[in-house]
């Protein structure tokens, strides 16, 4: 087992059997206090892909005139999705990997792990650990933010209430992707919001907090869950190259055992 490897799983079981705390940096670093704006990239990393990476840059280049710092977070308790294949512990080291790549372009990065699974709740336990921070940026892709959106998720509360505080202080960057709605039909979302189309339950204020972002056409359909059937099916390099980074090829090929079964 890699050092890496014993980190993680030590981290991850500690953070399991803390009945206290509710989220906590694992890897990079503890304190952020140099940042404007704190870009919270929360996905299920499984496995982190070049969506992911994408949705980081374009999101970095968006605040470019602010100092940032992106934490890469997961939910061990996902309010919408059950557990998929790899183990968490697994997906923390991958998500390292990808921090490790950030950092090697100069970007400021950290790993994090919550007990929260909806995004109020995220919301709450970060601004309570990064106050000075001016901005929260949440990175997600279109399908995300629809799914934020649901009033199903708030009962007995309505969605302009139970996301009041949150909608005040954060923001979103969303990456457009194959979907049932057309890119020019994601792209105009924020306007849709800001014009009131769907008040009463998203008030039109919420529409400048929401920046879309065209992804780059190669990764719009790049998803977990197709990487996984590509590395089930053995799929060719020149195939997984397209969906994954090298680093995170590396260590998938480098595991004893398989991590997607």
């Amino acid at each position: 087992m890699s050092t890496l490897e014993t980190i993680c799983l030590a981290v991850y079981k500690s953070f399991q059997a803390c009945k206290t705390s509710s989220f906590q940096i694992v890897y990079g670093s503890k304190r952020i206090v140099d940042a404007r704006v704190l870009l919270v990239l929360d996905s299920s990393f499984n496995p982190p892909h070049w969506g992911h990476y994408t949705l980081i840059k374009k999101s970095l280049q968006f605040y470019s005139d602010r100092s940032s710092h992106v934490l890469l977070m997961l939910s061990v308790n996902n309010a919408d999705k059950a557990p998929q294949p790899a183990l968490f512990e697994k997906r923390i080291e991958m998500m390292c990997v990808m921090a490790d790549m950030l950092k090697a372009e100069s970007i400021n990065a950290s790993v994090g792990i919550t007990t929260h699974g909806k995004y109020v709740d995220k919301y709450k336990t970060l601004r309570e650990s990064y106050l000075p921070i001016g901005t929260l940026s949440f990175l997600v892709g279109f399908d995300t933010i629809t799914r934020i959106f649901e009033p199903k998720y708030y009962t007995p509360h309505l969605l302009s209430e139970a996301l009041n505080d949150c909608m005040m202080f954060s923001e979103f960057c969303c990456l457009t992707r194959t979907g049932q709605q057309s890119v020019n039909d994601q792209i105009d979302y924020a306007n849709r919001i800001s014009k009131g189309d769907y008040e009463p339950t998203i008030p039109r204020s919420w529409g400048k907090k929401i920046h879309v972002l065209v992804n780059d056409k190669r990764y719009e359909n790049v998803s977990s869950s197709k990487i996984r059937r590509d590395i089930q099916n053995h799929s060719s390099l020149a195939i997984l190259t397209k969906e994954l980074p090298q680093p995170i090829i590396k260590y998938i090929q480098n595991q004893a055992e398989p991590i997607f079964m």
